[in-house]
């Protein structure tokens, strides 16, 4: 019996990826409120045109992480989908850190 698609190890790893992608989206954005800066160039200058359209892209990348976890077959990109997740937890549990230290 084929296994439901929600239930599927990597769908799971890439519907928390996407979560964690949003958290990082929202935790950002009331860091740099409160004068942190955006590491990344690219969302620095998305966030300096205007924060609803970092927050937008956030959310594009999210649906398109949840998404493409049809086309994920190969072990390599599995792995890198790992990596990703992993990062991710990393950053956000940073951010929430420096959150909290506010």
């Amino acid at each position: 019996m084929k296994q439901s698609i929600w239930l599927q190890p990597q769908f799971l790893i890439c519907l928390v990826l996407a979560v964690l992608n949003m958290m990082d989206a929202s935790i950002t954005h009331v860091l740099l409120q409160n004068g942190a800066s955006e590491l990344n160039p690219l969302m620095n200058k998305a966030y300096g045109y205007h924060p609803v359209l970092f927050l937008a892209i956030k959310l594009i990348f999210s649906f398109l992480i949840v998404w493409c976890r049809t086309f994920i077959v190969h072990k390599h990109i599995r792995k890198l989908t790992m990596v990703a997740f992993l990062i991710y937890l990393g950053v956000v549990t940073w951010q929430t850190f420096l959150l909290i230290s506010i």
